[in-house]
């Protein structure tokens, strides 16, 4: 009989596994998962040397699993140089106007300055920063004003010089570039703006990247998430991602996609690497934004002066996609083909109805039998209902921005979609119900990871004001668990190995102040993220001092 190197025991595990859901202890093994059950069956298991983890009263659960998400994204958009300008630090757009000019004050000469956080929806009295006003701001220095959804960016003269644009620029496949009031570029969406973003990072440098890394690294894990995903690789940076994940113990799980919005052949083979970091699927875009306009709807934007001033949006528009229906076939089909799992961005209930014509027909063509599942779409913000099951029908599963009602829920039913949009914005609770295997996400690098922001929202459907939008897509608890963590691990192809506390999973885990499940809904922020484990071991020293 196998022995245990560690137990868990002295409060609630919560398993995720419906056949045995609420277990006294667990046993680990060689960094997995030996026995669960009641404390007398796991205390057979102890010998000399066998580490006891009394949890004194606090809950554990499956590792937190996040399907969506971009740590190095995040470590290369946030932290010095880059300028925070977000509202919670500057609430107006003077104020935003005021730290910029006193960043460039300090500025050495022809230095870029990055600033990030622009907020048409959170930045009381914003418009669009014009050519004149950044010229304005900075007439000796490059800058460069990227929104907080991070799909689009403003410019001003110097910064042309610098990037070395000019009136003849052509955006790459699936972005988008407007001139100013002169006839050169001015603002840049989508991949345009991210063919700007990466020449910045290669100036900022490879270690900036990497300690960056490992400090983002740290966020998800002092979120509860033991297993995230990296899904938008840019081609090329696998490697050096696996590098810098085994340089030392590994404290997060990544499952990785690489971005193909430009097209072309992959550039690793599939399922490259191992459980600690490995390459599944490949990415893709087909609209933008909500908070920036540029996501195809079926129903017009509202027109107010947040839209038109703040947004630059046309009266009554409806968006556009990214993508011709036609490319989007041929990219997926290519990468479907080639046993890649498929994920495509999509927010607008148009985009939606293209990427479902995409699937099903690469569906009939390859053969259900040979797609590497399930296919995903991401975000989802204006899912209809008949979208919903249609999704489930072919066997796609949504990945949810429940973030997205915490932090802009009062501007998507106000300025943005209204309040019948607004209160179905991000349907999981109708997604759930209906059976499909849906999960939440923060998508860093836009908001930060936070497991109970989403639990949060998909219980009680409230903004970080209070307010309540769409109460109907209100879940229970232990639903709303699975989005986190089993479902989650399915989406990423974990399933197998993460997601739940079963016999032969990685010993993986979250320890919890409080029993989530028990714990009274107007509470869920407040629960004490106590500390994580993977592979049997703790990743910092919150649980040392109750293990002996």
């Amino acid at each position: 009989m196998k022995t245990a190197e560690r137990i868990f025991f002295g409060g609630p595990i919560r398993t995720m596994d419906p056949a045995n859901p609420l277990v006294e202890a667990v046993a680990v093994r060689d960094g997995r998962i030996l026995a669960v059950g009641s404390r007398g069956e796991i205390e057979k298991l102890i010998v000399a040397g066998t580490i006891r983890t009394d949890l004194q009263g606090r809950a554990m659960l499956p590792g937190f699993v996040e399907a969506h998400s971009h740590p190095m994204m995040s470590a290369l958009a946030w932290g010095d140089p880059v300028v925070d300008i977000r509202a919670v630090h500057e609430p107006t757009f003077s104020a935003v106007i005021a730290k910029m000019r006193r960043r460039v004050a300090k500025a050495k000469p022809e230095e870029i300055i990055w600033f990030l956080g622009l907020d048409p929806q959170l930045h009381e009295g914003m418009e669009e920063p014009s050519r004149d006003l950044l010229d304005d701001i900075a007439p000796n220095n490059p800058i460069v004003v990227q929104t907080i959804n991070f799909h689009g960016v403003f410019i001003n003269s110097k910064a042309l010089t610098a990037f070395g644009i000019d009136a003849n620029y052509n955006p790459p496949l699936g972005g988008k570039v407007f001139a100013a009031a002169d006839g050169l570029p001015w603002k840049f969406a989508e991949t345009a703006a991210w063919q700007l973003c990466n020449r910045f990072y290669s100036i900022c440098g490879e270690e900036r990247k990497k300690r960056s890394f490992e400090d983002w690294v740290r966020k998800f894990v002092r979120a509860g998430y033991t297993t995230t995903s990296e899904i938008m690789v840019e081609p090329g940076a696998a490697p050096m991602l696996y590098a810098l994940v085994k340089s030392r113990p590994n404290p997060l799980r990544i499952v990785g996609y690489e971005a193909k919005h430009l097209g072309g052949e992959v550039t690793v083979a599939r399922n490259f690497g191992d459980d600690d970091f490995r390459m599944i699927g490949t990415k893709l875009h087909a609209d933008g934004s909500v908070l920036l306009g540029n996501v195809w709807t079926t129903s017009p934007y509202l027109n107010n002066k947040m839209t038109i001033k703040g947004m630059g949006l046309p009266e009554n528009s409806t968006g556009h996609s990214n993508i011709s229906e036609a490319k989007l076939y041929d990219l997926v089909g290519k990468y479907v083909g080639e046993g890649w799992q498929m994920s495509v961005h999509a927010h607008g209930d148009r985009t939606i109805d293209m990427v479902l014509d995409v699937y099903e027909r690469v569906i009939n063509e390859v053969g259900a039998e040979n797609v590497s599942g399930p296919l995903r779409i991401e975000h989802c913000g204006i899912m209809r209902e008949d979208q919903i099951d249609r999704a489930i029908r072919l066997n796609v599963a949504c990945s949810y921005f429940l973030p997205y009602i915490h932090h802009w829920g009062e501007a998507l039913r106000d300025y943005l979609l209204g309040e019948e949009r607004a209160a179905h914005f991000v349907p999981s609770g109708s997604a759930s119900r209906k059976g499909m295997r849906v999960s939440y996400h923060c998508d860093s690098p836009m908001t930060w990871p936070d497991a109970l922001v989403c639990l949060d929202v998909a219980v009680n459907r409230r903004t970080m004001r209070g307010a309540v939008l769409g109460p109907d897509q209100r879940v229970s608890m232990e639903e709303a668990l699975k989005a986190i963590t089993i479902d989650a691990a399915y989406q990423l192809q974990m399933e197998d190995k993460v997601g739940s506390v079963a016999v032969g999973k990685f010993a993986d885990f979250v320890i919890l102040g409080r029993d989530p499940v028990l714990c009274e809904a107007d509470q869920i922020l407040q629960i004490p993220i106590v500390g994580t484990v993977l592979g049997g071991a703790d990743t910092g020293d919150f649980l040392r001092a109750s293990s002996n």
